[in-house]
């Protein structure tokens, strides 16, 4: 390439790109370092601020990488809980992910078998109990959810009995999560002893 083409190149980009090349400018071709700073004197930029800009430039690099500070905080806390939690008390599910987003279900099972685990890493036992709870009860709950909405389908009857149908099924993830509660206090008392 020539230095028309490198101005050309250089004509595009932004202040704080040039100046970001113009820190780098050791890496540049001769004909491009030429065109750099033609196009640095043009704009009227100053060189000595070069330095100052890629660095703020990484920093911003590095931030957007990372998530905003909020994500970064909740993420600490979360793996901080999970470390350090004794007891029946579960730590709260974290996600870094939006609610409808599908890697929030993968994280979720992640969370859930790291519980698992770090009660068994406290107490030398498995939570059997709460284990097969979790199991089990989604699939009472799943079978019990065909079967009403297989009788409202069957029965034809009004929209109300199928709003009783989900009403029935939230209710249900409700008490599961009593249940759940349950089974963590039970497995604690069986280990703990």
């Amino acid at each position: 390439m020539d230095e028309s083409e490198f101005e050309a190149h250089y004509g595009h980009l932004d202040d704080d790109e040039l100046l970001r090349l113009w820190a780098d400018r050791n890496t540049l071709v001769p004909e491009a370092t030429i065109a750099l700073e033609n196009e640095l004197q043009r704009r009227g930029l100053n060189k000595h601020k070069a330095t100052q800009v890629k660095e703020r430039l990484a920093v911003l690099a590095a931030r957007q990488v990372k998530g905003s500070l909020a994500s970064q905080i909740a993420a600490v806390d979360y793996e901080r809980s999970m470390r350090h939690f004794v007891g029946w008390e579960e730590p709260k599910f974290y996600s870094p992910y939006g609610s409808r987003d599908i890697r929030t279900t993968f994280a979720s099972i992640r969370h859930r078998y790291g519980v698992w685990k770090t009660f068994r890493n406290h107490t030398g036992h498995w939570p059997v109990f709460s284990v097969w709870f979790h199991f089990l009860s989604y699939a009472v709950i799943l079978g019990l959810a065909l079967a009403g909405f297989s009788w409202v389908a069957r029965t034809h009857q009004s929209g109300w009995n199928f709003v009783a149908a989900i009403v029935c099924v939230l209710a249900l993830l409700g008490a599961r999560e009593l249940g759940a509660r349950l089974m963590r206090k039970l497995d604690w008392r069986r280990c703990s002893k």
